[in-house]
């Protein structure tokens, strides 16, 4: 037989087996629930059919939470390492089996698994393994992936920095703090002053912060001008616009109190210094002073001139 012939059989069987493996199809995977916080448990269950026109047995479906990768050192020689997806069983087994599996069947394999708990949002993939046997007891293994979402809504928290003191008839500048005390990181955050009764703003009244992982937090400062007829407690509404590590969109109202004094008030409360005299009567003794004493130089000059 020659090479030919034999690349030809070889390519033939190949065929035949991707076939007989393809035969074998995820229909449909749900997880419960669709989207899975840190942290949380959570059920997959991933829906098996069996396509051939002939029964298969001894079906092992497996959750592959750890990942072979296979590299080829310098040598030639195959090397694994072991890659982990965040996701552990929870009180069950990451391999589910079943003895048989009729043609054109379809059967439902439940997996119950808990994300862990630093687990960062995003999709997961995970690896799954499909084995069975045909009834000549031959063995055929099928490599499929499924995704897993993990996410939790984000959590903004708005408030002015520090004690700011806002003056009426003035220019004021305050500035904005956005705390993340969610699970979830939030990208591209813009954040939108509406416009209120008594205040015009100087500055833009839409900012960009950019992104603010969880636990984190960042500011934004706007310049405003108080008119003098202005409310002492201005509620100023704030939109933000943001979205989470699935890219889904975000859009929350929040408020922060301004509270806004005239300059009188500011200084009897004490929030702002009193303007200081002192100098000014010293310097204006002063002057009195220097005034008195050319007045008197020139007189005595006169005087000594006769005049």
């Amino acid at each position: 037989m020659n090479t030919k012939m034999v690349s030809m059989i070889l390519g033939i069987l190949l065929v035949a087996n991707m076939f007989l493996v393809a035969g074998v199809t995820i229909k449909d995977v749900t997880s419960t629930p669709d989207e899975v916080e840190p942290g949380e448990v959570f059920d997959v269950s991933i829906e098996i059919q069996n396509t051939h026109d002939f029964d298969i047995e001894n079906v092992r479906v497996k959750l592959m939470l750890t990942e072979e990768e296979v590299e080829v050192n310098a040598f030639g020689v195959a090397e694994t390492e072991g890659k982990n997806v965040p996701f552990a069983p929870y009180q069950a087994s990451s391999e589910k089996f079943l003895e048989d599996l009729d043609s054109d069947e379809k059967e439902d394999f439940k997996f119950k698994l808990i994300a862990l708990p630093d687990t960062a949002s995003g999709v997961y993939k995970v690896p799954v393994e499909i084995t069975y046997e045909d009834a000549d007891a031959k063995v055929y293994t099928k490599n499929e992936i499924i995704s897993v979402i993990v996410n939790s809504d984000p959590e903004l928290k708005v408030s002015l920095v520090d004690s700011v003191i806002l003056i009426k008839g003035q220019e004021n500048t305050f500035s904005v703090k956005l705390v993340n005390s969610g699970l979830a990181d939030v990208k591209f955050v813009y954040v939108n002053a509406r416009e209120v009764s008594g205040m015009r703003y100087v500055s833009e009244k839409e900012q960009y912060i950019g992104d603010v992982d969880s636990d984190d937090f960042d500011s934004v400062e706007f310049t405003v001008y108080i008119e003098e007829g202005a409310s002492n407690s201005i509620r100023l509404p704030l939109t933000l616009k943001f979205r989470d590590a699935t890219n889904k969109e975000f859009t929350q109202s929040k408020n922060v109190v301004l509270k806004v004094y005239t300059l009188e008030e500011a200084r009897e409360l004490g929030l702002v210094a009193k303007p200081s005299y002192k100098y000014p009567i010293g310097i204006g003794v002063v002057v009195v002073l220097y005034l008195g004493y050319r007045f008197n130089k020139k007189r005595k000059l006169k005087k000594l001139r006769g005049g």
